[in-house]
């Protein structure tokens, strides 16, 4: 692949040495990302909340939320691909990303003010539908602008960082309702949607900073177009290249995308130790995937945490308040360990003594243990009885292991792939991830509607789920027994 002469269109940001990182313009490309995970970690916790108010006794109402839990990872395998690939082919006087971040933000925010206004089904499926949608045009561009302007010597440091804030906009989106549990005097309406109309408007906010920072070199002349030939940006000067390779739309480019496939298959079949990761990556978010699409509902109607509230006050908005703020910092006490961890659990990857592959067998073990507690000690003890301190504990002991598997199973799997292959092992890791994320809403939300005759304790089978997930997780890990790969 040769590249073309530079197009005639000026950088508008100082280049940084190829030694050095631009830290403010970091954090100003990672807000982007921020709103993306701000949204998500928001709309996870709350629209199972707002789907069973809508279905009521619907006796198929969790394998419902199962699927519109699942969908906006059906339209991102869909998607997301031909929205990365079109910001990688656009001309625009405003650069290749910021439109398809401006566009996504500002439509992602309008459909999710409308989310809790929905009170029919049909219509509460469509807005998340849209949302879903809108999500899927930036989601890609949002992480890809990083790169671009950030050379290849820096970009493990400017990526914890572009991390580090996004995952801070997971955190704020699960403080949102504890923020909201503190406010005197609401109606149970703008209790579901005022964390909406929140986040809205700071994902506009995010938007506008970047828009004002960052000066993205043009592409075009134009507000958006696009072009047959895939753009880069040279990292040293920051002027735009246009590379020979054809791109969308060529039957070279079809058929290039069928044999990727066909060797991704190749891969896998000789590969067996590659096989065995990717079982162990399917079962592991098969598991965690059901927790963050039912957790809200599990503490809300297995722990009692409404019906105690409103037990206490006698009213209706006052008892969603707290029932909501509580089930929260549930959320908190699982995700906030994850990001605090993250580094010190690397640590133990990088030992010379043990080593990836056995770190991540400690931290599967640890959390089968855990998670054994959890589902035959504790969850049969608190049925609509919230006892926080214990729950709190046991989910920081869940969480810190889990993100121990994430943070050397990157590092573990680029340790299986053959040297200049590890681009294709890494979409074939995303893509049975992405398998894995999609199918778990749906499939652990069949298992509860087979249960619904139960009521609310048929969630008692939510943590007995994961740990046999985990369990046949570890079975599959255990079985690889080297790291090179088969070049085949």
């Amino acid at each position: 692949m040769s590249s073309k002469d530079f197009l005639p269109f000026e950088p508008r940001m100082k280049p940084t040495k190829a030694d050095e990182i631009n830290v403010k313009r970091t954090i100003f490309f990672s807000f982007s990302f921020m709103t993306v995970l701000l949204a998500w970690s928001f709309f996870n916790f709350k629209v199972p909340l707002l789907l069973n108010d809508v279905l009521g006794a619907n006796p198929y109402k969790d394998l419902i939320k199962g699927f519109v839990m699942a969908l906006d990872n059906i339209i991102a395998m869909l998607l997301q691909p031909v929205f990365g690939d079109l910001s990688d082919r656009t001309t625009s006087r405003f650069g290749r990303r910021m439109p398809f971040i401006a566009i996504g933000t500002i439509s992602s925010a309008f459909f999710f003010i409308l989310i809790p206004w929905m009170q029919v089904l049909a219509g509460l499926i469509l807005i998340v539908f849209l949302f879903d949608l809108a999500m899927s045009i930036y989601r890609s561009a949002s992480i890809a602008i990083l790169p671009d302007y950030t050379s290849e010597q820096m970009y493990s440091k400017a990526s914890a960082i572009q991390q580090f804030i996004a995952n801070m906009g997971g955190l704020i989106g699960f403080i949102i309702p504890i923020i909201i549990g503190f406010i005197p005097n609401i109606t149970v309406q703008w209790i579901d949607a005022l964390g909406f109309l929140i986040i809205a408007l700071v994902m506009l906010v995010l938007l506008a900073l970047q828009l004002i920072y960052i000066k993205e070199t043009p592409t075009g002349d134009k507000f958006i177009g696009f072009v047959n030939k895939k753009l880069e940006i040279d990292k040293t000067t920051f002027k735009v290249l246009e590379l020979e390779e054809e791109m969308a739309g060529s039957t070279e480019n079809a058929k290039g995308r069928l044999k990727s496939y066909r060797d991704a298959g190749k891969i896998i079949k000789g590969h067996r130790d590659f096989a065995y990761f990717l079982a162990t990556v399917v079962f592991m978010y098969l598991a965690f995937a059901s927790v963050e699409s039912f957790f809200s509902s599990f503490a809300i109607e297995y722990l009692g945490l409404f019906q105690t509230a409103f037990q206490q006050t006698g009213d209706l908005a006052e008892a969603k308040k707290i029932a909501e703020s509580q089930a929260s910092t549930l959320f908190l006490a699982y995700s906030g360990p994850m990001i605090a961890s993250a580094y010190f659990v690397g640590l133990l990857g990088q030992n010379k003594r043990i080593g990836r592959k056995n770190a991540i067998k400690i931290y599967l073990g640890w959390m089968i243990v855990m998670l054994l507690v959890m589902s035959f000690i504790v969850v049969p003890n608190i049925y609509h009885d919230y006892q926080p301190f214990l729950i709190i504990i046991m989910l920081m002991l869940i969480s810190i292991p889990w993100m121990g598997f994430i943070v050397n199973s990157f590092a573990f799997l680029w340790e299986l792939a053959p040297e200049g292959k590890q681009g294709m092992y890494t979409g074939i890791y995303y893509t049975f991830n992405q398998a894995a994320y999609t199918t778990a809403p749906i499939l652990f939300g069949a298992i509860l509607s087979m249960l619904i005759s139960m009521g609310d304790y048929r969630y008692i089978i939510m943590f007995p789920f994961i740990s046999f997930c985990i369990i046949v997780a570890f079975v599959f890990f255990i079985r690889i027994k080297g790291k090179t790969a088969s070049t085949s």
